[in-house]
């Protein structure tokens, strides 16, 4: 059986560089005592060290970075486990099997509290709409980069802050979009934005079609704008207006005055999101999802629809397991074993762990 030679092979390693002995399960002249009077009492996990691929049964025993196990066996043989980081306790029973080379955990019985989930009006559960906004606000998508709220609200605005941002860092003369939105060459323009290649479009087409003079083609005097300007409305649906700036009002995103200059040319009252949100119930997470009609959350160019208060539920489970540990090591201060699980009565060696605990009374 290969993998099983495989594990061997790897525990003889692991007992090479630490210097274990072999687990002696009678004693030794150096301590007399039996293996239940070696086990009894208190342990902390010195290594835990996984030498397989988990299942979820055993990933809710093991389930930190750093992992930290507290295992106190009774005289009784009750045994209780705290798996320190998680803050989960298991209790239940333990015994050695015949031999005194297995150490069975028997019925390890625990709470695990799952969640939040989170339910809308109609309770429908949205939570999988509540990860998108926390990723969204995590910045990890292209199109979450810079995010701009309404001061007071989780409103965003970073589209009117984008095109107004256009707008004041522009010079020379530039057709803007004064209000509304433009749809031009699959690219929607929003107010704010200098349009300048859509209006030579627009212009063009309009001394084609004999709706404009040709000589507006070659000089825009005050009349040839003004033509201009009634022609995008009517034709196209567009407020637009021909500016001149010969310097810009703001330099840029980084210009200290962005702020200020957003409100007081734009009419924008803003706050820009820094940071990171705490978790799901982060109140910008949430926000995000109740103050926003639409949002297109994970950037494929279709808005979810939104305005959703939602509530927090969590669900508490009570779960069993049943392991195994293969003893390599029980002396006074220390304890080594291989843990395994069993399947209608058979071994299974395909989900492991090395387990190193220390004596500590």
């Amino acid at each position: 059986m290969p993998q099983k030679q495989a594990f061997f092979l790897a525990v003889t390693a692991v007992l090479l560089v630490s210097g274990c002995k072999k687990y002696d399960q009678n004693g030794s002249l150096l301590h007399f005592k039996t293996p239940e009077a070696r086990l009894i009492g208190d342990w902390r996990s010195a290594e835990v060290s996984q030498v397989g691929t988990a299942d979820s049964n055993l990933t809710e025993f093991m389930a930190s970075g750093n992992l930290l196990l507290d295992a106190s066996f009774q005289e009784d043989h009750s045994v209780t486990i705290v798996n320190v980081n998680d803050d989960i306790t298991y209790e239940g029973t333990w015994d050695f099997n015949d031999d005194k080379s297995v150490l069975h955990l028997d019925e390890l019985t625990f709470t695990k509290v799952s969640g939040p989930f989170y339910n809308d009006s109609s309770d429908v559960d949205q939570t999988g709409l509540v990860q998108m906004a926390f990723d969204f606000l995590m910045g990890e998508l292209d199109c979450s980069d810079t995010l701009f709220f309404a001061t007071g609200s989780y409103t965003l605005l970073t589209d009117e802050v984008a095109a107004c941002v256009n707008s004041l860092t522009a010079t020379g003369s530039n057709w803007i979009l004064s209000e509304g939105t433009l749809n031009y060459n699959g690219a929607v323009l929003s107010a704010g934005d200098v349009i300048n290649g859509a209006m030579e479009e627009y212009i063009e087409g309009f001394a084609d079609d004999e709706l404009l003079s040709e000589d507006c083609m070659e000089e825009l005097t005050g009349d040839c704008i003004s033509e201009i300007t009634n022609l995008a409305l009517d034709e196209y649906g567009a407020q637009v207006e021909f500016v001149e700036i010969l310097e810009p009002i703001i330099t840029g995103w980084d210009d200290p005055g962005l702020l200020q200059a957003l409100s007081d040319h734009c009419d924008l009252e803003v706050t820009p999101w820094s940071g990171t949100p705490s978790g799901l119930d982060d109140p910008a997470v949430l926000g995000l999802l109740a103050d926003n009609a639409t949002l297109d959350l994970d950037c494929n160019g279709v808005a979810e629809p939104l305005g959703l208060d939602l509530t927090p539920s969590f669900v508490t489970e009570v779960k069993v397991l049943d392991l195994y540990w293969e003893l390599l090591e029980l002396e006074l201060d220390d304890l080594q074993a291989y843990q395994f699980r069993e399947f209608d009565g058979e071994s299974i060696f395909d989900f492991n762990f090395l387990l190193r605990f220390e004596k500590q009374n």
